[in-house]
């Protein structure tokens, strides 16, 4: 039965949905994709795709949105394209799954989407308007391309030892290099007229002096007429104020500086402590670095066993102008 798009608010669950999906005129049952002879509509792609459209939907409106959602189709409808291939190929191999396996798979996904709850479950399934039937297919093709793909590609990646090293020798500068750090207390003087400048400057610098000479302590109640910041975080030195880049320069941590006037105020400043520029070792980014490396490797052999199924197997993708 043909099915035109005014049941598109249907299908993505919300009735504004309709207004930025398809005008009438494109019916849902035809043509996105063929593989071997199996159909993916425009239907199974845009019922695939309704938590990409609300997503959409909040960032963008008007001809950017459609845009948007007509890319978003294209993705949905070549993943769609991946899954029918990959389901072919295990069907041409003869393979089989264990009655059990599906329904261990079955039921750990009722169990983490709606945990245990049938109720939920099945509300869920009408929301959808899907058949226990039909969404347990569903999850078998899900299980039968999660097997596949462990075996073609997940099963084949072998980072070693020396792929580490290399992958660190090639990133140390650019991603482990880390800079000189610093962490600061101030004393901050407000200057409530220009005029009175070097007065503060000489109050300060006799606060310096009796902060030094172990007087009083770098804390609130060193001065009535200075605030005291001190966030405990340490600070990229590159970042600071030349000005105060200038002043750290020669300071020993527990030192502080001589009066710095930055932006109309001057400052009294302890450095704390300094952490010299450095880099991170390979021990310490080894478990995010094979990560990442085994991240991109997946990806590669992914796409690559992907193409040998287009190649082997009949694939036509259609136009479609879910907008025009």
């Amino acid at each position: 039965m043909n099915r035109f798009v005014f049941l598109l608010a249907a299908l993505v669950g919300t009735a504004a949905a309709a207004q930025s999906l398809p005008a009438a005129g494109i019916l849902l049952d035809s043509y996105a994709a063929v593989v071997n002879g199996k159909v993916v509509t425009v239907g199974d792609v845009l019922s695939a795709m309704p938590a990409a459209h609300e997503r959409l939907s909040a960032q963008y409106a008007g001809r950017e949105l459609e845009e948007k959602l007509a890319e978003k189709f294209g993705e949905v409808r070549d993943k769609l394209v991946e899954s029918e291939l990959v389901l072919l190929d295990f069907e041409t191999q003869g393979g089989t799954l264990p009655d059990r396996a599906v329904e261990d798979h079955v039921n750990s996904v009722i169990h983490d989407q709606f945990q245990d709850d049938r109720t939920a479950f099945l509300k869920a399934l009408a929301e959808q308007r899907l058949t226990y039937t039909e969404w347990h297919k569903q999850m078998k093709d899900q299980l039968v391309v999660q097997i596949m793909r462990q075996k073609e590609v997940a099963a084949k990646i072998l980072i070693t030892p020396l792929d580490l090293q290399a992958a660190y020798d090639a990133r140390k500068l650019s991603d482990y290099a880390t800079p000189e750090r610093v962490r600061l207390r101030t004393l901050a003087f407000a200057v409530d007229d220009p005029e009175h400048l070097d007065k503060v400057r000489k109050t300060a610098e006799r606060l310096r002096q009796r902060l030094l000479a172990g007087d009083v302590a770098f804390d609130a109640d060193a001065s009535k007429n200075a605030i005291l910041q001190d966030d405990g975080e340490f600070l990229d030195v590159a970042s600071l104020h030349e000005t105060l880049r200038a002043a750290l320069t020669d300071l020993a941590p527990g030192g502080i500086s001589a009066p710095v006037e930055i932006g109309g105020s001057l400052y009294l400043v302890q450095l704390v402590e300094r952490r010299p520029a450095g880099m991170r070792t390979l021990e310490e980014v080894a478990a995010d670095l094979e990560k990442k490396l085994r991240g991109d490797e997946f990806d590669r052999l992914n796409r690559a066993w992907i193409d040998s199924l287009r190649a082997k197997y009949y694939v036509r993708l259609f136009d479609v102008d879910l907008f025009d």
